[in-house]
């Protein structure tokens, strides 16, 4: 009983706590010490609605509710995760095509220099496979754990294209946006202090659409230290990087988040509350900030140890 509430506590305690993409999607870090490599399966549910919703550095430009399932397992020091994701919104606007060479569509794509449209709302999977290692120095004599991790994710996007007078459907696209990241942990001692991070590279690319698209993401993600108020856990987080085919400077993402976390012990559901006012630069409209943010709930379904038989 005291393994389980232990593995309770780290496991479900800690989501979000590396501000991961998308905003809504819990951070199951799991230290593998705790549960003495007791293999562990756990199953989350997660509901819940974003104000300004940001897809990938992308603002959406509308308002979005979501449900989002996690399963992870647990082996060793290995984390294998496979993630699905309904996003609920407005459907996208008609897509017409002049019967012109080459031909042009409307609503017109974004500039190659602008920010791109955000996929439509739709579903997503992600599939992921982490390591976990012990960093050379830690706090106290005692090695602090980090993680390792890559993620494949693949959204189907599906477009139907028309006249603009007769709306007649004149073909279908079947197109599809893919993402392929890289997030490593950082740990240092800075002037006495730690500082806890992750750096994180991905490559997205849509294909297959009338606005296809590719961009490369390369930003760091500092984690400052959490404090409590009572019940509630406040954790802030800060990202710096760039994005690529957006024009304007290297360093063009600037995104704070703040957090505010309740774990309700009847009913054994975390509350979420995140404000992230997201800073991007584009070649074509200069510096913007979207202030996204999301209220959501997320609660295990079945959490599993695989105790060895005595």
């Amino acid at each position: 009983m005291i393994r389980i509430c232990a593995v309770l506590v780290v496991l479900f305690a800690t989501a979000a706590a590396a501000q991961p993409r998308p905003i809504f999607d819990p951070d199951d870090f799991l230290d593998p010490r705790p549960h003495d490599n007791v293999p562990v399966f756990a199953s989350r549910l997660v509901i819940g609605a974003a104000w300004s919703f940001v897809d990938d550095y992308r603002p959406a430009n509308q308002d979005a509710g979501f449900v989002h399932v996690t399963n992870s397992f647990y082996i060793r020091r290995l984390q294998f995760d496979y993630k699905h994701s309904e996003i609920l919104g407005d459907d996208p606007p008609p897509v017409h095509v002049c019967a012109c060479d080459p031909p042009i569509f409307f609503p017109t794509p974004p500039p190659r220099d602008a920010t791109p449209a955000a996929p439509p709302p739709g579903s997503k999977d992600a599939l992921q496979v982490a390591f976990y290692a012990p960093a050379l120095w830690g706090i106290d004599g005692i090695p602090v754990m980090m993680r390792y991790r890559l993620t494949w994710s693949r959204q189907t996007i599906d477009t139907d294209i028309s006249l603009p007078l007769t709306n007649e459907i004149v073909s279908r696209r079947s197109g599809r946006e893919q993402t392929f990241g890289l997030d490593a942990d950082t740990y240092f001692r800075f002037r006495g202090r730690a500082v806890y991070g992750s750096v994180q590279y991905s490559r997205n690319s849509r294909r297959g659409t009338t606005d296809d698209r590719m961009q490369h993401e390369l930003v760091y993600t500092n984690r400052f230290p959490g404090t409590a108020w009572k019940r509630v856990l406040f954790r802030p987080t800060l990202t710096l990087g760039g994005v690529s085919n957006r024009g304007g400077t290297a360093i063009n993402l600037v995104s704070p988040s703040f957090e505010a976390f309740l774990h309700e012990r009847v009913t054994r559901a975390n509350f979420h509350l995140v404000w992230n006012p997201q800073i991007t630069n584009s070649g074509t409209s200069g510096w913007n900030t979207t202030h996204q943010v999301a209220i959501f709930v997320d609660r295990k379904l079945f959490l599993k140890l695989f105790r060895p038989r005595s």
